[in-house]
Order: C-alpha cells, then structure tokens, then sequence
C-alpha cells in the first residue's frame, strides 16, 4: 500500500481518516499536517498530527501521496499552488458508494462523499470536493477547486468556475454558467448565469 498524508486536519481530514475502508485499499493514511499550533502532536480521528504544512516536502521527498483534507477553496488553492514545484502523486478519493456514469472525467486530488452521483460526459476537474448526495447532471463542468456542499443538484450543462463553492443543497437549472471564486448560499436555487467574484443567495438566488 502506498502510504498517504492527510494535509488539514479538520472536517474533511477527520471524514477521510475515520472513513478509510471507503475508499481504495490501495493507500494507507499515516497522519496530518496541520498549521494549528493547537493541534500539534494530537491523535484526531485515529492518526497523529506530524507537524505544520511546511514540512509536506519532507514527506513528498519520501514518496508519500497527499490528499488536500481542506475544503475552502482559496485557502486550498494558495496551499497547492504554492507546492506546484514539487513532484507530488495527489490520487482522488472517490467513495465505493458513489455512482460514476460512463464517459465521466475526474481529475487529480478529487474527494467524492458517499451518495453522491456524477451522470455521463461530465468533466471534474483537479481538486474538487463533492460532498454527500450531491447530484451533478450530465454534460456538467466543475473546474479546479470548486467545491460541493451536502445536497448540491445541478442540472445538466451546469458549468462552474474555478474556486466556486456551492452551499447546502443548493441548486441549478440546465445550462447555467457559474464564475470563478463564487459563493452561492445554501438552499438557493440558480437560475440566471453568474458572473466571476459574486455572492448570491435565495429562491431564486440574487
């Protein structure tokens, strides 16, 4: 088994630890990094807390795989981004309990949450979180670090940008295009295509 680091040691880390035996058995979790003092040298959910985020390249250098148990997307962004250099393996963690149509692309460094559905000809792209019972429509495109919260529905041809992140069963008709670095409130539906840096909210969201 290929032994993998869990960087964040917070609700997502503690979902993948805890819940290992949902995934591939291809990888074994050894521990977290995380930048909370507060958590230092800590058992959370079954493993230790190694160290700071700084010290991820010591164990990339080792040939450990990394998984981004983050799930705010900009602070998941800076964290990658600034690691771009290293030559690091960051498999995606896809639930045994998720269904995966055909013809689906996803990339490097994805977590799916059980329940969740994902229909033909979507395209995933690197990073991205989908949380339980989302279900992503066909033709559908999220970007790098986009970001689904529990019960996201999102009709086919939805196409969300980069860095976007969807509340709490939050909604889209066909064909709505969402921008990057957006932030649609929980329960709201979308029925109007969003422009880059916008928050909205509400039944329709405004």
């Amino acid at each position: 088994m290929k032994k993998v680091i869990i960087v964040g040691a917070g609700s997502v880390g503690k979902f993948l630890a805890y819940n290992v035996k949902e995934f591939t058995s291809e990888f074994e979790f050894i521990g977290f990094l995380d930048d909370d003092i507060k958590k230092q040298n800590q058992t959370i959910a079954g493993l230790q807390v190694l160290g700071t985020i700084n010290k991820l390249p010591i164990y990339i250098e080792k040939g450990f795989a990394v998984v981004w148990g983050i799930a705010f997307p900009k602070v998941k962004s800076n964290l990658v981004e600034s690691c771009t250099f290293l030559n690091a393996d960051f498999p995606s963690f896809i639930s045994k309990s998720a269904w995966i149509s055909d013809h689906v692309s996803i990339g490097k460094g994805c977590i799916v949450y059980p329940g969740s559905t994902i229909n033909y000809e979507t395209v995933i792209g690197n990073f991205v979180i989908i949380n339980m019972n989302c279900a992503i429509g066909h033709n559908s495109v999220l970007n790098d670090f986009v970001s689904l919260s529990p019960g996201v529905n999102l009709g086919g041809y939805t196409q969300i940008g980069k860095k976007t992140q969807m509340g709490i069963n939050s909604s889209t008709k066909q064909y709505i295009i969402i921008g990057s670095d957006c932030v649609i409130g929980g329960q709201s539906i979308v029925v109007e295509n969003v422009k880059d840096n916008i928050t909205i909210k509400g039944v329709p969201a405004k």
